[in-house]
């Protein structure tokens, strides 16, 4: 069992929650999709003077041997977020082969749509590329070429808890330059420049069976280091001629989605 003392130093601390393989998942609706993940639970902090959510504390009650109810003061203290819901677990996390992952997905599909993170900062953009992406069911894979901590709080919050569900490969980017040439799959750049670069809606998914699109770094965007067939960019009207990371990612995919006539 862990103590109040332990989980706050697991809050703080990365390299703490790395070393124990424990993921803290703060909120009902986050809390849901890590067990839909049959994520292993340790266990359950709930504040009762906070978390009231009746019909959803029926649906705990067959954790009830995990649960451990604590007062306001302390829970305010393990809190990672402001204005809590008064619930969170502590969780075990996964060994996940990705290679293994990555070849399912090639030798299973044979059109197939990776979008690539090529080292964005913010843990909050990446939490809403991926609530974007689970919500489109586009994009059959994101792959993130560093090693960065997909279970930071800010991204199960951004997320929604969809961080659990969502098809994540994580690889460096050697080795996903070795998988996009040996599978002939064309990687795609994205920029904010005009000159030299195709509009997104003069481009045609449909006619590449294996696409990887990448997304740069908020501010210096795409890596040279990567061999790109061609950029897309958005066309773009006003004085300010960028977008957030996670909004250029929702419109390309939306107009992906578009494209591929998913829409009824």
């Amino acid at each position: 069992m862990l103590n109040i003392k332990n989980i706050l130093k697991l809050q703080k601390s990365k390299k703490e929650r790395i070393n124990k393989n424990i993921i803290i998942v703060e909120g009902s609706q986050e809390i849901k999709m890590a067990l839909k993940s049959n994520l292993k639970l340790k266990q359950v902090f709930i504040c009762k003077n906070i978390y009231k959510k009746k019909k959803e504390n029926t649906q705990f009650c067959i954790l009830q041997k995990f649960i451990v109810s604590i007062n306001k003061i302390t829970y305010n203290k393990i809190a990672y977020r402001k204005n809590s819901e008064g619930i969170l677990g502590i969780f075990f996390k996964k060994k996940i082969n990705y290679e293994k992952k990555f070849l399912n997905l090639i030798k299973k599909k044979k059109n197939i749509l990776f979008l690539i993170i090529d080292n964005i900062e913010k843990p909050g953009n990446l939490g809403a590329i991926i609530r974007t992406l689970e919500c489109t069911n586009v994009v059959d894979s994101i792959i993130i070429n560093e090693n960065k901590d997909i279970y930071n709080p800010n991204i199960i919050r951004a997320s929604l808890g969809s961080v659990f569900i969502f098809p994540i490969l994580i690889f460096p980017f050697n080795k996903i330059s070795k998988f996009l040439f040996k599978y002939n799959i064309l990687l795609l750049g994205t920029s904010i420049q005009k000159k030299n670069n195709l509009s997104l809606y003069k481009f045609n998914f449909n006619f590449y069976k294996k696409i990887a699109i990448i997304f740069g770094n908020e501010h210096t965007g795409v890596s040279k280091k990567w061999k790109i067939y061609k950029n897309i960019h958005i066309p773009m009207y006003g004085i300010i001629n960028s977008l957030n990371v996670s909004v250029a990612v929702s419109i390309i995919i939306f107009e992906i989605m578009r494209q591929k006539k998913i829409f009824i």
